[in-house]
């Protein structure tokens, strides 16, 4: 594709920045792309973690790569720093249409386009079936009487990383920015649904562990836990560490209540200081094709968004997937304007403040209205 668009791009130099943990599969990519390329000499895969995109860009622009991925909630704060190159021209917006519309929306902010969506990804949930049945997987209090071997957890979480942890805020029907996600003054976590959120949370900490996707991995190997809150990126170890008994599912209820999740689309944007604009925007649409989500999907359990692949075999035959589409209904899009960026470290220790016994119930009411000040800012 548009392998011929470069020109006045002679000899281009491209850079993309990569997580560390694709940088093999990015680097193929970027290698199929230079040969099949006559206008590109090269390009060098840098690794910064998607995460932490933004703020290494707001950090040194002149150093940012020509092409960047980023989770689609940074895409605000970029664009009104106007880092990030608009898509204006019709033979990348006609490909970037052959995505789902939710992810093409994602990449945008107002009608205009910034980004070529790579994958979606939202939450599921992992469990060891030594330890808990399919059937006590589909609700939190079925997990929770699931008797363990030993010592361990039988449930838990990272309630430190917001990502994970706003969950408890969403499942008890509370809303980021609106309902909509576009209200920068708008944040119910001080609501009466908010302090339900994390009373349960609170009443129940006990019986829940706090770890993250590697210390989960860990105790998965040894029995020695029963469920645990995740992303598709975290299958391939999951799957090494149980075994035979591996099972994943859409989250369970919690107290009745479908749980809730963020859903995200990864993005791929071009820096508008390239350059090599036109080569930039190549290679960002090839990174981002249906056969590369593709190999995304067989390599890191990434979920396509090209339309192309709704009916492919490899993933309709994927438990990863099947679990990942089926929480898609109960999944809320991260809202992506600028105001995301005070959302995360103040709601993030919240949540692990709760978890700690360091906030008392009688407290939420004021400690909330304390949080909801911080991120409205």
């Amino acid at each position: 594709m548009f392998l011929s668009s470069c020109a006045g791009e002679q000899d281009a130099e491209l850079t993309v920045w990569s997580a560390e943990m694709d940088e093999d599969m990015i680097t193929v990519m970027a290698d199929e792309f230079v040969s099949a390329n006559r206008n590109v000499n090269s390009v060098s895969v840098v690794i910064v973690e998607d995460n932490e995109a933004r703020t290494t860009f707001e950090g040194d622009p002149a150093a940012a790569a020509d092409v960047i991925c980023i989770p689609h909630d940074q895409l605000g704060a970029l664009v009104s720093q106007n880092f990030l190159a608009e898509i204006t021209e019709s033979k990348y917006l006609d490909k970037i249409k052959e995505n789902t519309t939710p992810s093409v929306k994602a990449g945008q902010i107002g009608e205009k386009q910034y980004g070529f969506p790579s994958s979606f990804e939202t939450h599921m949930l992992f469990y060891d079936k030594s330890i808990v049945s399919d059937e006590a997987a589909q609700t939190l209090e079925g997990i929770l009487a699931s008797p363990l071997p030993g010592d361990g957890y039988q449930f838990a979480m990272e309630f430190g990383n917001a990502y994970f942890s706003a969950n408890w805020f969403f499942t008890f029907g509370c809303y980021l920015f609106g309902e909509n996600g576009e209200d920068s003054s708008s944040v119910d976590f001080d609501s009466p649904d908010g302090v339900a959120a994390m009373t349960y949370l609170i009443n129940n900490r006990e019986s829940f562990g706090n770890l993250n996707g590697d210390e989960a991995v860990e105790m998965f190997r040894e029995h020695k836990l029963g469920a645990f809150i995740g992303g598709p990126w975290h299958a391939a170890a999951m799957t090494e560490a149980l075994k035979g008994n591996y099972g994943c599912a859409m989250l369970p209820s919690v107290d009745g209540k479908p749980m809730k999740s963020f859903a995200g689309f990864k993005l791929y944007c071009v820096n508008s200081g390239s350059k090599s604009e036109a080569a930039a925007k190549d290679l960002a649409a090839w990174l981002t094709n249906s056969e590369n989500q593709k190999t995304r999907f067989q390599e890191r359990n990434l979920i396509p968004v090209s339309k192309i692949l709704a009916n492919d075999a490899d993933l309709a035959a994927s438990t990863t997937a099947k679990a990942v589409m089926a929480q898609g209904p109960n999944s809320i899009a991260m809202p992506s304007i600028p105001e995301m960026s005070n959302f995360w470290e103040p709601t993030g220790n919240f949540t692990l403040a709760c978890f700690n016994g360091e906030i008392g119930i009688d407290e939420l009411p004021d400690r909330l209205a304390e949080l909801v000040n911080q991120i409205t800012g």
